[in-house]
């Protein structure tokens, strides 16, 4: 069954007009004829709707619980637009709820391309969200350097650091939490040593160096799983 993000207030027994964009992918895209039963989400709220012709009639609210009980934040360092958009995806099907683009020393994206990167990182996002049957869709910051980020209060504040030994991330991670990983070549010393001293934690992902969208995806995995 499809899902759709609409921008409306839903009742049962509303005929909502569906968008040209929605309508395009049901019946050009998947062929879906009327009566095909699909998912709408507005406004948090989930509801079954039946295709006839241009519009869903909604048929009855649904109830599920798929949203991650405590705030899961990804600061990720910008890299090769593919692989960010990537990480964008995975980390919304893991349950994100807010992914921030980072500008580091690093970082070899410009600044100037960004409105057209955010508009291209919403849009995965949104589609990743339908896919996963989710209620939300994740918030996507406006780019950030790391001194907007330092002092954001969450319960847990860590970073993924490559030399890290001690410290393997736990799964047994409650409350608001986010996660900071870095570009390609990593932080340098001073950026390492400025999110230490503004409380962030040092974690470890194992033995092997990993790839930055890896890296992502291995810490939300891991931190996602202890949360629900």
């Amino acid at each position: 069954m499809q899902q759709y993000f609409v921008d409306a207030k839903l009742n049962v027994g509303d005929e909502y007009r569906l968008d040209d964009e929605i309508l395009f992918h049901l019946k050009k895209v998947l062929r879906k004829r009327n009566g095909y039963n699909m998912r709408l989400v507005a406004n948090g709220h989930l509801y079954l709707g039946e295709l006839f012709d241009d519009t869903a009639k909604i048929q009855k609210e649904l109830f599920e619980d798929r949203e991650l009980p405590y705030d899961l934040v990804l600061a990720m360092a910008l890299i090769k637009n593919d692989r960010f958009e990537w990480a964008v995806q995975k980390a919304t099907e893991l349950g994100v709820k807010r992914i921030i683009p980072l500008m580091t020393e690093r970082t070899q994206i410009k600044d100037h391309s960004q409105a057209k990167r955010l508009l291209r990182y919403k849009k995965i996002a949104k589609e990743a969200a339908e896919q996963s049957f989710r209620l939300m869709v994740p918030l996507i910051d406006d780019f950030k350097r790391l001194e907007d980020i330092e002092t954001l209060h969450f319960d847990n504040k860590l970073v993924a650091y490559e030399r890290e030994e001690q410290h393997l991330l736990s799964d047994d991670l409650k409350n608001d939490t986010i996660v900071i990983i870095g570009p390609e070549g990593g932080f340098s010393d001073d950026e390492y040593r400025r999110l230490i001293e503004n409380g962030f934690v040092s974690i470890s992902l194992g033995k092997r160096i990993l790839r930055a969208e890896t890296a992502a995806v291995c810490a939300l995995s891991i931190i996602a799983r202890g949360m629900e």
